[in-house]
């Protein structure tokens, strides 16, 4: 998980969420069954396509790349069910794009004494931070534990990922630091520092095996 930088609006919310929120809630306080097409106006092609550009097309909790093998999720930071925040169902600052294992597991807990990061609004490499393919909390750091357990970030199929990318990753490394052609050595870190930027998968990971290898 990294910070994420919220980009605009979508038009289609911009101009829309305000119709759109009054319908829903006018369902849920008449006690009525909400149609699917006034609850599900979110998943518009526009919203999700600036989710994808501002997320890089990664899950904003566990930085999967999602498209290639699922369909991703419009994340709502606070729950949308009629209990929780259904005002928030069509609010540009509350979406963002989950893989749909972390959607799930997230579910529709939230806690406002303790919410799960936000990496909109928070950085998360102040609760969490990654040794290798592992992530793990700061000491005594309970929204950071909350976090990696609820989203389950060290589930079996996210740490063999990682560990997959890691490995190709001190690959290139080790080229590097064996290397005595000092232009294709300078090439060769160029594609390491590309290979770890943020819009990479697991690059919180990616940037924990560069630390420690090469400097």
């Amino acid at each position: 998980m990294i910070k994420i930088n919220k980009s605009p609006e979508p038009n289609i919310l911009t101009v829309n969420k305000v119709t759109w929120s009054t319908e829903l809630l006018g369902y849920i306080s008449r006690n009525e069954t909400v149609p699917s097409n006034v609850s599900n106006r979110y998943n518009h092609n526009d919203v999700k396509d600036e989710l994808r550009n501002e997320c890089s097309n990664k899950c904003m909790y566990c930085e999967s790349p999602v498209a290639h093998v699922s369909y991703e999720h419009i994340e709502h930071i606070k729950p949308k069910a009629k209990t929780k925040y259904p005002q928030l169902t069509f609010e540009w600052t509350n979406l963002g794009l989950a893989c749909p294992v972390c959607n799930m597991n997230k579910g529709d807990e939230y806690d406002n004494n303790l919410p799960i990061i936000n990496p909109y609004t928070e950085n998360p490499s102040d609760f969490i931070f990654a040794l290798g393919h592992f992530l793990y909390h700061r000491p005594a750091n309970a929204k950071g534990e909350l976090t990696k357990r609820q989203l389950k970030l060290n589930r079996p199929e996210l740490l063999e990922r990682r560990q997959e990318r890691l490995e190709s990753i001190s690959r290139l490394i080790d080229k590097f630091h064996s290397e005595t052609n000092a232009t294709l050595k300078q090439a060769i870190r160029v594609e390491i520092e590309i290979e770890i930027e943020e819009d990479k998968p697991y690059s919180l990971c990616a940037k924990s095996i560069f630390d420690a290898m090469m400097n």
